[in-house]
């Protein structure tokens, strides 16, 4: 398990939110998957914990994926490396 992940449960065990600069830009609506975060509009990684934010589709079905998967589990079809850069949501 990464550190940031340790420490985000750590907070999470003693009942504290990390509450995010009020110098930054109003969030989009979006939060992070993997910690909550208020995203703003642009962000590749989430801020708080790390986890890439990007996605892609796949040429075959067009359902979105992981850019570090290998195949698409809609379909089958093998996703090639420039295709998964194009998009994201991947964990660190």
């Amino acid at each position: 398990m990464c550190i940031m992940c340790m420490a985000h449960m750590l907070m999470m065990d003693r009942g504290e939110q990390h509450q995010p600069a009020t110098s930054v830009v109003a969030a989009t609506g979006r939060n992070c998957a993997h910690c909550g975060y208020p995203l703003q509009s642009g962000f590749i990684f989430c801020p708080s914990c790390g986890m890439d934010l990007r996605t892609a589709a796949c040429s075959a079905c067009g359902q979105a994926v992981d850019p570090t998967w290998k195949a698409c589990p809609y379909c089958g079809t093998a996703l090639s490396t420039s295709a998964a850069a194009t998009g994201g949501h991947a964990h660190h």
